[in-house]
């Protein structure tokens, strides 16, 4: 069964990334993909802070008001002054490098990155639908804290989630590695396979990463799997997969 519906969803929205953001974008463009969900860093690593690059965030409004979907990806994204216990290395243990901000922060310190990220997207005028953890990995609270803030819509890897209506979609993102050649390569072969499947999840969904655009073999399955995607099913935005998320 081929999918009916679609979601592409670019991750790591910094201005740290400005130069391979834009080369996504304009390939998504060429494609008819003008509105893709966009997982926006407040302040990326300590160093990306959207508050300094004012035009990048007129990039990031001018989108937004095109319909693409904002959300809250995590604050720096880092692991910055945190070192994992070997329970957390054995939970991230091939998932992420050092991303997993969110799972090393306790309750207290991710409301606080969350307010901060809220804030900063409330005086630039950038309104997110939801809230995603980097690397897709959560905290013990953070859906319930990113619920308390009215950001209804997330997602882990393997599903789709309305925080509102606790309803869920399963369906295991297509993404791609640029951590390591080989790992690139697996991916891609991987990405490929899935894309092409007879059988797949009534919902599919595309998470790249700026980095993707830099890989030839990551981005030419990327490629592969949106021309596979665009003439076969409608691309939907997060909010039309649920009805009323914020109830």
């Amino acid at each position: 069964m081929a999918p009916s519906r679609f979601v592409v969803a670019l991750h790591d929205v910094t201005p740290v990334h400005e130069d391979r953001i834009g080369h996504v974008l304009l390939l998504l463009d060429r494609l008819g993909i003008a509105r893709p969900a966009l997982f926006v860093v407040p302040d990326w690593h300590g160093e990306g802070n959207l508050e300094r690059h004012p035009s990048f965030v007129d990039m990031l409004l001018e989108r937004q008001a095109g319909g693409a979907e904002v959300f809250l990806h995590g604050y720096r994204h880092d692991e910055a002054g945190h070192e994992r216990s070997l329970r957390e290395r054995l939970h991230v243990f091939g998932r992420t490098a050092r991303s997993a901000e969110f799972l090393m922060i306790g309750p207290d310190e991710a409301a606080r990155r969350m307010d901060r990220g809220l804030e900063m997207f409330g005086r630039l005028g950038l309104d997110p639908v939801g809230f995603v953890p980097p690397a897709w990995i959560f905290g013990a609270s953070t859906r319930a804290l990113a619920a308390e803030r009215s950001l209804w819509l997330t997602e882990s890897f393997l599903r789709v989630e309305s925080l509102g209506t606790r309803d869920r979609i399963f369906s295991p993102a297509l993404s791609w590695s640029s951590a390591r050649p080989w790992r690139s390569r697996v991916t891609a072969r991987i990405a490929d396979v899935r894309s092409a499947a007879v059988r797949f999840p009534s919902l599919a969904r595309v998470a790249i990463h700026p980095p993707d655009i830099d890989i030839a073999p990551v981005r030419r399955s990327l490629e592969r799997a949106l021309g596979r995607l665009v003439p076969t099913c409608s691309l939907v935005r997060y909010r039309d997969l649920f009805s009323g998320h914020a109830a």
